[in-house]
């Protein structure tokens, strides 16, 4: 034999071995995936064998298509592990409270937080394409700009980081992936759509009208009835007396720099436009607390301008635990006996934090 074919064979004999070898992996990981789906735990650490739960860890199977964009099983797992981190890193015992996912209740329960978990990636990817869609792009100086406030905000990086770490099990970059960059997002469609939807413009108009007269002279009940959207409109506009933390914050803000019979400048919220006028103030039990009364213009809620945008995205679920509901936009067990056990926990809520909050 001439000695130079001896590479060519070895040549091919290498092939040959890294041909099979990926064939080997590529069909573990689809055997997995179709474990992981027919088994209905491609969202769901529960009752999995380690060699599973560590390739379903490893590999991102995508468990539903947003528009364009996959969400995958590991971005799901990552999210669910760091919220059942975080309650059971919490002592809930001073306040009365228990958490234990380890029961059959509890294991239920954290099902439960999975596919709040889940329903939250769906609705960022939905938030995040409109978003960008209308020119709203992030950068990651952006990004490290509010990481940065959030930093100031904790007095030292340390801290926050400790804080990531002990909680959650985040570091920096997590915590940038996983809140920073989705309510940064959410946070400019919000300013999009308050300034280029219909409906706000007709209420910026109302409210200023209603800002107008009460400058001209006529009264606070007057204009309650005249243009306020409010349940108490007929009854000019009385709440009654509130503390700070019984109020949307932008109000509570504006409302307690107030003295009795003022009344305040135009106020957003998410709700919509206030003008807030303080009737008596006093305090009570060492907490200081508001008569006040208001004229509201209500606009359209982020969570309806959410649902209808929802319904303009194809969203598909390969998840047999999970399917989507186009009615509600929200997805649903497919699980009778789960979906019985999560409405029950909505009517009867148990002493349990993770049900609670």
């Amino acid at each position: 034999m001439d000695e130079r074919e001896e590479p060519i064979e070895k040549k091919v004999a290498w092939s040959t071995v890294l041909a099979g070898l990926l064939i080997f992996v590529a069909a573990y990981i689809v055997i997995i995936g179709l474990l992981l789906y027919f088994s209905g735990a491609l969202t769901s650490r529960i009752d999995q064998s380690r060699i599973v739960q560590k390739t379903s860890e490893i590999v991102p199977y995508p468990v539903a298509l947003v528009g364009g964009s996959f969400i995958t099983n590991k971005k799901v797992l990552a999210n669910l592990a760091s919220v059942q981190r975080f309650y059971e890193n919490q002592d809930f015992s001073k306040i009365g409270l228990r958490i234990d996912f380890s029961t059959v209740d509890g294991k239920k329960r954290l099902e439960i937080k999975g596919k709040e978990v889940f329903n939250k990636l769906i609705d960022d990817a939905v938030i995040q394409a409109e978003a960008e869609k209308d020119g709203l792009t992030l950068t990651p100086e952006m990004i490290n700009q509010e990481v940065d406030r959030t930093l100031k905000e904790y007095g030292t990086g340390d801290m926050l980081k400790n804080n990531l770490a002990k909680l959650y099990g985040w570091n920096l970059d997590d915590f940038k992936e996983n809140i920073v960059k989705p309510d940064l997002y959410r946070e400019k469609i919000v300013g999009y759509i308050q300034e280029n939807d219909p409906s706000f413009s007709a209420a910026k108009e109302k409210i200023a009208a209603a800002e107008k007269s009460l400058k001209d002279g006529m009264s606070f009940s007057d204009a309650v009835k005249k243009y306020s959207d409010g349940k108490n409109a007929a009854s000019g506009g009385s709440l009654g007396w509130f503390s700070a933390p019984q109020m949307l914050p932008e109000v509570a803000v504006a409302v307690f720099k107030l003295n009795a019979g003022q009344q305040s400048e135009i106020i957003r919220s998410g709700l919509g436009y206030h003008i807030v006028r303080v009737e008596d103030k006093k305090t009570e039990n060492n907490v200081n607390v508001v008569k006040v009364s208001q004229i509201f213009v209500k606009t359209k809620s982020f969570s309806d301008w959410l649902a209808e945008t929802e319904k303009k995205y194809r969203v598909t679920v390969f998840s047999r635990e999970f399917q989507w509901d186009a009615q509600s936009q929200a997805l649903e067990f497919r699980s009778a006996d789960l979906r019985d056990y999560e409405k029950k926990m909505q009517d009867n809520p148990p002493n349990d934090p993770s049900v609670i909050f």
